[in-house]
């Protein structure tokens, strides 16, 4: 007994574990990726330029004080009212004519097609290159920490609220009618019901501070919550809500008298549809390439999670606790085999979803997106694990026993139909492994409202590129990521025909595209320890096979360069 309650408890922990990952909701994790800028990170301008544009891997919403322009006292040097470039996943804003010499950092806020905010700064000079780190400081900033908490809790609490009641209405409705009228059944129905609402509000009321990277004291805006009625996570959150609303007085009337009739159970389940479809399309789901077939594939895996969570509180706190062995008996084996055909269903659509997140096997362990999902399948497989040896019990005690809810038990807990049905040990035994399963369950929702906020590692990845070539006397081996539009950093090593690290006095780099005829970029390196120099200000602002060309100087007469190829993606 002690040995399982720790087992219990440890699981419990690993769930809370998960909450808090689901919490930690920054805008760095956002979606959007800046794939170029215009004037480029570092560039160093002859006459300052009229207007900066930065361009994403997206499309973006950009309000009128998403770029700000600052020279190095702090004063803004932009005429404001920014707005969409030449493209939807462009942003661009004029600046004022005549600037003179010097360093200006560009900051900037906008908001993906996911409704992540994304962040960040560089700079350029005018007149010459610009001071070192100016940026920094800017592009460390970020939105309000309590908020993303807030917001993180709220989302984490939609899947519980949503997910239970979904399956627990499917439970009461279609495996057990009994049990609507059960001691504790409108209690759970009312706690979950409210939990899904009240989490649907705050994120409605948290998505434009968290957004626009303001404090609680944002929520009391209409100026804030008017941009997010304003947009698909808006209308999505009101359908959900209205849905949820459409659906209490079915559910009290339920709870009340009993399974609902035929008419109301359609109703019933067109409300639920609209709820899963509204927990589908946000984020993921609702952006990037086959957005339809997403939805779909979302709304399945939403749908088939809900049955299964659903199911294991209502056999947990209801069946278990409150149901005779008759109707345990009848209840459980039709459950096992929906159970089945839910699993089946949520590793069908979860392959479907990572094909369209993920894309490639390497992406899988190179990404923090892809390694999130491989500890979501492991957690997966252990709620497998646990289910297996629950549809076992299930198989040992009521294969054999025919049972069904109109006929007696006596209070031996046994029926007048041949076969023993397990006692109060035993069904003491089998709760203690449906809350296990519950409890992996809640490591996996967190592990999801992770993932929420993790770019997709279809957009983030790109394959290292890792070349070897000789540079007079030395072997010098480059390493370029990731390897698509935008910042990438350079890694140089150098070796000595003796295969120690080769001692530099200087290192650059230079980065053209024949084929478009741009370049040479200088890319300056830095000397981070012998033979290893590094840099972070390298940029590809366009997809194809670049050139570069890689110089180490070893004093001041030996000199010596390599050039290669790789390719952007």
């Amino acid at each position: 007994m002690r040995r399982v309650l720790v087992v219990v408890v440890a699981l419990v922990a690993m769930a809370t574990t998960s909450v808090g990952l689901g919490l930690g909701v920054t805008a760095a994790s956002a979606h959007a990726l800046l794939t170029g800028t215009d004037p480029r990170d570092g560039a160093a301008l002859k006459a300052a330029p009229p207007r900066v544009v930065l361009s994403y891997s997206e499309s973006v919403r950009v309000a009128g004080d998403s770029i700000r322009v600052l020279d190095r006292s702090g004063t803004r040097v932009d005429l404001g009212h920014a707005g969409p470039g030449d493209r939807p996943s462009q942003a661009t804003v004029r600046l004022r004519s005549g600037l003179p010499a010097g360093t200006y950092v560009v900051s900037w806020r906008v908001i993906s097609a996911d409704s992540h905010p994304v962040s960040g700064a560089f700079a350029f000079g005018v007149g010459g290159p610009p001071d070192a780190g100016a940026a920094r400081a800017e592009g460390a900033t970020s939105g309000s920490a309590v908020v993303g908490f807030l917001f993180g809790a709220a989302r984490f609490a939609g899947y519980v609220g949503v997910g239970v009641l979904l399956g627990a209405c499917l439970f009461l409705v279609l495996l057990w009618p009994a049990g609507l009228r059960a001691a504790g059944s409108g209690r759970l129905l009312a706690v979950v019901w409210g939990l899904a609402v009240a989490a649907s509000v705050a994120q409605l009321l948290l998505q434009g501070p968290y957004a626009a990277g303001l404090g609680l004291g944002g929520i009391v805006h209409w100026s804030v919550l008017s941009t997010t009625l304003d947009e698909q996570f808006g209308h999505l959150l009101l359908i959900r809500l209205l849905a949820l609303v459409l659906a209490a007085p079915l559910l009290r009337q339920a709870a009340r008298m009993g399974r609902p009739d035929l008419w109301r159970r359609g109703e019933l389940g067109a409300l639920g549809l609209a709820v899963a479809v509204s927990l589908a399309a946000i984020g993921h789901g609702g952006t990037g390439d086959l957005v339809g077939l997403s939805v779909v594939s979302l709304t399945v895996h939403v749908l088939s999670m809900s049955v299964w969570l659903g199911g294991l509180a209502v056999i947990a706190l209801l069946l278990l606790r409150t149901a005779s062995a008759a109707e345990i008996g009848a209840v459980l084996p039709r459950w096992s085999r929906l159970a089945l055909g839910a699993v089946l269903a949520i590793v069908l659509s979860g392959l479907v979803q990572s094909w369209r997140e993920i894309g490639s096997f390497a992406a899988v362990v190179d990404t923090s997106y892809g390694r999130m999902v491989l500890y979501k399948v492991w957690f997966v497989l252990g709620m497998l694990g646990v289910a297996a040896l629950a549809n076992q019990w299930v198989r040992r005690h009521y294969g054999r026993a025919r049972v069904s809810t109109d006929e007696p038990a006596d209070s031996a807990g046994t029926s007048a139909e041949p076969g023993a049905l397990p006692g109060a040990a035993a069904l003491a035994g089998l709760r203690r492994g449906v809350v296990a399963e519950l409890a992996l369950a809640g490591v996996v929702l967190g592990l999801t409202a992770a993932l929420v906020n993790i770019a997709p590692a279809r957009t983030s990845y790109a394959p290292p590129f890792h070349g070897t070539a000789f540079a007079g006397p030395m072997t010098v081996k480059v390493q370029v990521g990731p390897t698509r539009i935008g910042p990438e950093s350079i890694d140089v090593y150098a070796y000595a025909p003796t295969g120690k690290p080769q001692r530099l006095v200087a290192a650059r780099a230079q980065l053209s595209l024949p084929k478009k005829n741009l370049g040479p970029f200088t890319v300056p390196l830095n000397l981070a320890e012998v033979g290893h120099a590094h840099s972070d200000q390298m940029q590809a602002p366009l997809s194809g096979k670049w050139q570069l060309t890689v110089s180490l100087r070893l004093n001041d007469f030996d000199e010596y360069e390599t050039t290669m190829v790789y390719t952007v993606h």
